[in-house]
């Protein structure tokens, strides 16, 4: 009776390990490379600023032992420059000409970012697949090891009627 029930068991272990061989899965293997880089860079510039001028032309006239102005013949102003101001006091001629203050140099920063991502994923393809008919042929042999368990599990019992299955 142990030697039946010995027989079941390495024949059923047997029946196992037939089942369990299968082929391996395609493996995937994923690399994932990121590079930042950050470039920054300095600009500077001169502004050009183009030359100016206004002129004043008048004509001078002495009465008295005073000098005056008798006519204005010509004031012209710049394109940032007014027309001068005169004045003529006590035989004292003064000319302002006013000019504001200008920027000439200016600078900037620039920034550049440049994202690089690299992924690679490789995937391992077999090169002998199974055929319809071997795929075919696979199942009909699982088919038949259920209907040898079910003879082989219908055969011990008949041998062996345990007293708990009753």
């Amino acid at each position: 009776m142990t030697n039946k029930l010995k027989c079941f068991a390495v024949s059923l272990f047997l029946i196992l390990i037939v089942i369990s061989c299968r082929s391996p899965k395609p493996m995937q293997t994923e690399n994932k490379v990121q590079t930042i880089t950050i470039t920054e860079t300095l600009h500077d510039t001169v502004f050009k600023i183009a030359k100016d001028s206004s002129s004043y032309n008048a004509l001078l006239d002495c009465i008295n032992g005073k000098v005056v102005l008798k006519n204005v013949i010509q004031a012209e102003p710049g394109r940032t420059l007014k027309s001068p101001r005169v004045r003529l006091d006590n035989n004292k001629l003064s000319v302002d000409c006013d000019l504001k203050e200008q920027e000439l140099y200016a600078f900037w920063k620039s920034k550049q970012v440049k994202d690089v991502q690299e992924k690679t994923i490789t995937i391992t393809k077999f090169v002998n697949h199974l055929s319809f008919w071997q795929k075919v042929q696979i199942w009909m042999g699982r088919l038949l090891l259920l209907i040898l368990l079910f003879l082989i599990a219908r055969f011990v019992y008949k041998i062996y009627k345990p007293l708990w299955f009753k």
